[in-house]
């Protein structure tokens, strides 16, 4: 049995909990990729030498991998010499950075690199490659449209965003995590618990099957109460029975004995996250947000908090962790 769409994501079937009860208002995002902005930070700054070639870009309606696959074509590199902090959205204005191993080579004519929605911000050199994580967090500047509340409404959602601002937010894994249509967790299903060999990127869905995993336990945990400050499991190898395990089904249990089978290093993550810098404003179109968030945390987790969210986006794959985002 294939898990059922939405069965362990945010959908209708198994909604995940919220920790203010759920929204009154509905709000669309990412109508147009101004509505997301997304600018990365390291947490560093390169030191303007090394190995390693570092190049801060601005991309619109691209995916991380694609742009990742253009440079290493342009500078005659392999894909894999290639770095990256984190995928970012591709129905979005992110600005983020790459590396590119060229030991004891001139950089390429940098100015002379081309893709389309990509513009070339800096080139620096630094001595370590970009892995996924290598970042403290992200800037967002969004804009979620929505008719005008009544004022009622409107006061009541300043409220959760006050709350919001002082207590956190569960830091559920986004649905993009999962692709299109739950895929990911499709093809997740096929590679861990039946054991069959799957196109694509292993890593990619190992991760959308701990994510999906990590929200079953998170959801459960505010059934029950406030989280507070403490983490949750990303299954895998353990000596010891992980938190949570006692309630899952068989398909969940499925998945954890088939990320143990592939090696999958266990791991926690916090149940929560606050957001730096929270302020909004009302405009015309809707309500503009800007925050920033540590690595890992999700925007569209802290919307969902706010509004019963319409991501237009979905609709033709406008997310970076789908097995089609190469594309």
């Amino acid at each position: 049995m294939v898990p059922a769409p939405g069965y362990f994501c945010d959908k209708e079937q198994a909604p995940l909990r919220w920790l203010q009860g759920k929204p009154q208002l509905s709000g669309q995002i990412r109508k147009q990729p101004e509505d997301f902005i997304v600018i990365e930070d390291l947490g560093f700054q390169p030191s303007g030498e090394g190995e390693h070639a570092y190049l801060q870009v601005e991309k619109r309606n691209a995916n991380t991998s694609w742009v990742a696959w253009r440079i290493a074509e342009f500078a005659g590199i392999r894909e894999m010499d290639v770095g990256y902090a984190g995928r970012k959205d591709r129905h979005a204005i992110t600005t983020q950075w790459f590396s590119c191993y060229l030991p004891g080579q001139p950089d390429p004519d940098w100015a002379q690199f081309s893709a389309e929605g990509v513009q070339l911000k800096q080139a620096t050199r630094h001595g370590g490659k970009l892995r996924p994580g290598d970042l403290a967090g992200n800037r967002f500047e969004l804009l979620v449209r929505m008719d005008a509340p009544d004022p009622t409404q409107q006061a009541a959602l300043e409220i959760r965003l006050s709350r919001l601002a002082e207590e956190g937010f569960p830091n559920y894994f986004g649905a993009q995590r999962f692709g299109r249509d739950d895929q990911n967790l499709e093809a997740a299903d096929r590679l861990l618990r039946r054991g069959e060999r799957v196109r694509g990127d292993r890593g990619m869905l190992i991760s959308a099957a701990r994510s999906a995993l990590f929200n079953h336990y998170l959801s459960n945990r505010l059934a029950a109460g406030s989280p507070g400050d403490d983490v949750g499991p990303l299954y895998g190898r353990s000596r010891d029975p992980q938190p949570g395990e006692s309630e899952l089904n068989d398909i969940q249990a499925g998945w954890v004995a088939g990320l143990r089978r592939l090696k999958a290093k266990a791991a926690t993550r916090p149940l929560m996250a606050r957001p730096g810098g929270l302020n909004w404003r009302w405009l015309e179109q809707g309500l503009k947000l800007e925050f920033e968030l540590g690595a890992g945390s999700y925007a569209t987790s802290l919307l969902r908090e706010l509004f019963l969210v319409e991501d237009l986006s979905l609709a033709d794959g406008g997310n970076d962790n789908s097995l089609e985002a190469k594309t």
